[in-house]
């Protein structure tokens, strides 16, 4: 083998090795990107959800603050009438139970 003709070899060698490297390195790099979007959209949906739980909270809170003022729940269905005045006599109780506990610890 001449040493042109080796030069060559060693060239394409070479050659092809770069190009397998820059594929792999595009191909790594586009599954980056990717895990980085998917990231940002799951803290972006967590960040929504939070939002709407704190929603919840603060119409539920509402809808107690009601209750414990006498307001009357009504509905078509009893069983969700039901469901409420329990809850909210469970919030009765925990809020007597809290105060319980102030008074203990003062």
């Amino acid at each position: 083998m001449e040493k042109e003709e080796l030069g060559n070899k060693i060239k394409e060698l070479f050659s092809r090795g770069a190009k397998a490297s820059k594929d792999v390195l595009d191909k790594a790099g586009e599954k980056v990107q990717d895990f980085s979007d998917k990231s940002v959209k799951k803290i972006e949906k967590h960040q929504l959800e939070s939002k709407r739980d704190c929603k919840y909270e603060e119409l539920g809170m509402k809808i107690s603050q009601m209750l414990m003022e006498g307001a009357l729940v009504k509905s078509d269905c009893e069983e969700d009438v039901s469901i409420l005045l329990s809850i909210q006599d469970e919030i009765k109780e925990l809020t007597d139970q809290i105060a319980k506990k102030d008074a203990e610890i003062e």
